[in-house]
């Protein structure tokens, strides 16, 4: 994980109502939808001689009837702040108190360059963050005493954020916050603390929070939400594009938190809004010979979750929705079957998927899991 660093003036720009979270302008679509007379048959898993393939699999979540009134991505990012802050009120209204939000920061054109830094996501992030903690003021603050606080890891990155933001306070009844270090000044060595990230750094909530707006952690420092969210056990958590997948694979590994981070407190994190787009491609017998295809699992709280297959034009095909959350795998079957391909070499792809199609935390093989609500 990196330091906010030298702040760039892209974020501002995101906002307008002509970026699109999915990609920004109109593109050609990049699906070439066959027919098929019948769809593939599904051909039996061989077994493997590794222990892990062959043990069995939670299954995938039971599809639901779309009800035809079901959210779409949005066409910028101001409809996209005001889907996310729609659905955390209504998961509010159900008593939801730990919540994930994720999206994509930027237009996926710009995901995929490879200029783009990790100080222009976190640049992105913050301006994204403020718009939304400026909404969701109006109803959480109870009095002028309170504000949202958006929240960095620690000290040195608050004050950074306070830089490109121009204040600490950057709108009324929003503030910054700091889980190690609170609103105090970093000490002059406090560089080294954001370089050097610590899983039992001290927390401290603030007085006046009605909430938390969490940005910018690392997989380090996941346990410091965790001890912010006993310590103000009252207060709603939002994680804000905290990239949870990504981070939760690391659990486990040397130098990084136990995987009962997932099985005691990630798994206490309802996903409110959801959107993960996702690029595959598949071989082909004759031309093209290599598909392209993509597709977005969105969510929006109080909905299910959604397959949507991509058909370009900012135009998406509903391949089914489903009250829990599936695994990416699950996902990128569901996506791959509703093209129905018309080719050998294709189908037989299809058929033969490999066994490993979930990660440890999406399979909870020995039900360590304390809570659901991660699937919910």
């Amino acid at each position: 994980r990196t330091m906010l660093g030298v702040w760039l003036p892209v974020a501002t720009a995101l906002l307008s109502a002509a970026a699109s979270p999915l990609g920004g302008a109109a593109r050609p679509a990049s699906v070439i939808v066959a027919r098929a007379s019948s769809p593939p048959r599904m051909a039996d898993v061989p077994l493997s001689l590794d222990p892990e393939a062959n043990r069995e699999r939670r299954v995938a979540p039971p599809t639901i009837a779309a009800t035809g009134k079901e959210s779409v991505p949005p066409p910028s990012f101001l409809a996209l702040i005001e889907q996310a802050v729609g659905a955390t009120q209504a998961a509010l209204a159900d008593g939801a108190r730990l919540m994930e939000i994720e999206f994509p920061p930027v237009p996926l054109s710009q995901l995929e360059d490879s200029a783009l830094s990790a100080y222009d996501l976190l640049s992105s992030n913050l301006q994204l963050s403020l718009e939304f903690s400026k909404k969701m003021a109006r109803v959480l603050n109870k009095g002028p005493e309170q504000a949202v606080a958006i929240t960095l890891p620690d000290a040195a990155e608050r004050v950074r954020a306070a830089e490109y933001l121009g204040d600490s306070e950057p709108a009324p009844g929003v503030k910054l916050w700091a889980l190690s270090g609170g609103d105090a000044q970093p000490s002059p060595f406090g560089f080294l603390t954001s370089l050097v990230k610590r899983s039992d750094a001290a927390v401290e909530a603030s007085p006046w929070a009605s909430a938390y707006i969490i940005l910018g952690v690392s997989c380090a420092e996941l346990p410091t939400i965790r001890k912010l969210a006993e310590i103000a056990d009252h207060v709603p958590i939002i994680c804000f594009n905290l990239k949870l997948d990504t981070l939760r694979g690391d659990l486990g590994l040397p130098g990084f938190p136990s995987k009962a981070t997932q099985h005691e407190f990630l798994s206490k994190l309802k996903p409110v809004y959801y959107m993960r787009p996702r690029s595959y491609s598949l071989s082909l017998s004759r031309p093209p010979f290599l598909l392209s295809y993509q597709g977005v699992l969105f969510r929006c709280y109080p909905e299910g979750y959604q397959t949507l297959l991509d058909r370009g034009q900012g135009s998406y095909r509903r391949v089914c929705v489903q009250e829990a959350r599936p695994a990416l795998g699950a996902f990128k079957a569901e996506l791959t079957r509703a093209l129905k391909i018309d080719d050998e070499v294709a189908s037989s792809s299809i058929s033969q998927t490999g066994y490993k199609q979930s990660t440890w935390w999406e399979d909870d093989a020995n039900n360590l899991d304390i809570s659901s609500d991660w699937r919910s």
